[in-house]
């Protein structure tokens, strides 16, 4: 498929909430609506990717469902491996491997120093297919030391028909110019960050694309998802307002998108103060209603719908709704 080609399908992300078994009783519900795909982000101190991704892929039976993304600093490459063999033994065919650096800010209150993320995310890229398809790894980079590492009694080449595949579509959540050209050497699909322009789509295709040309490779040979800050209501000023909400907590917790994100610094800059120190209602209020049509998908069903059809024109194949608080009933019923 061209970057170009508008699919008109949708998936649904769940970024940390609501509860494992309300997502579950939501996935059930969005696959029945015809959602293309359902992924769940672990980019925050909320709920882990795989447990409530393994719920919700033994609960449904058609779509495909990923992780939006893991990062590669709390796991290292083995067990994210033998995670993901698990996962595609519950739901044959329909694992989407997604991976990504995280957030330096996110990753500090662990301890985790957020040291050389291109270099970190490129080895594991390296590595982690190699054990999925049962190769015994050896390898010594600058963050990833393996010796003989392999995957026992899961190994896909010896697996069953309906077992593990050996290859699993690698998507690469990424952001930065270096790590989209990367993710055009190497990835099966690319996942967009949240609370980006359509203009940054745009950018980002290039990029992509001319990551793919060095490799050898077709922007057909990838898929684009973008996670979209979603927030639909009756009432178009209060979808606004709670989207505003995710966009100043977003621009806060994460630098790298900030840097992105075409909203003026001195903005980011306020939002991100009144935040540190109010929180993140007061953080909202240097969000205004341009922002927000630029960075989210908000207001009437209507509105949100005309935003979607953007970023799909953009070359967004397969927009992904982040739905904010309030509005996940109003998302799988109106926006699929």
């Amino acid at each position: 498929m061209s970057a170009k080609e508008p699919s008109g399908r949708t998936g649904l992300l769940f970024v940390g909430a609501p509860s494992v078994p309300e997502m579950v009783e939501l996935a059930k519900r969005a696959e029945a609506h015809g959602f293309d795909s359902l992924w769940v982000a672990e980019t925050r101190m909320t709920r882990d990717g795989f447990v409530p991704l393994a719920a919700i892929a033994a609960a449904t039976e058609r779509v495909r469902v990923g992780t939006g993304i893991v990062n590669v600093y709390t796991r290292n490459p083995v067990v994210l491996a033998i995670s993901f063999v698990a996962l595609e033994e519950l739901a044959p065919g329909r694992i989407l491997m997604g991976l990504g650096s995280g957030s330096p800010l996110v990753l500090a209150p662990q301890g985790i120093p957020f040291h050389k993320p291109l270099t970190r995310l490129r080895e594991y890229c390296e590595v982690i297919p190699r054990l999925i398809s049962g190769e015994p790894v050896s390898y010594e980079g600058e963050a990833v030391r393996l010796d003989g590492a392999r995957i026992e009694d899961l190994l896909s080449a010896g697996s069953s028909p309906g077992g593990p595949r050996t290859k699993l579509p690698l998507w690469l959540g990424v952001t930065g110019p270096k790590a989209l050209e990367y993710a055009g050497e190497v990835a099966d699909g690319v996942l967009m960050n949240v609370c980006l322009s359509t203009d940054y789509v745009r950018e980002a295709l290039g990029l992509i694309e001319r990551g793919a040309r060095r490799a050898g490779r077709s922007m057909d040979d990838i898929e684009i998802a973008m996670g979209l800050a979603t927030a639909p209501h009756e009432v178009s000023v209060d979808g606004k307002r709670v989207a505003a909400r995710f966009i100043a907590l977003y621009l806060s917790l994460f630098p790298n998108v900030a840097r992105v994100s075409g909203v003026d610094e001195a903005v980011i800059t306020a939002a991100r103060n009144a935040f540190q120190e109010r929180g993140v209602e007061a953080a909202s209020e240097h969000i205004d209603d341009d922002i927000v049509d630029r960075l989210a998908v908000a207001g009437t069903p209507e509105e949100c719908r005309a935003r979607l059809d953007e970023y799909r024109a953009a070359g967004v194949h397969v927009p992904t709704l982040a739905p904010l608080e309030g509005t996940i009933d109003l998302t799988i019923e109106t926006l699929a």
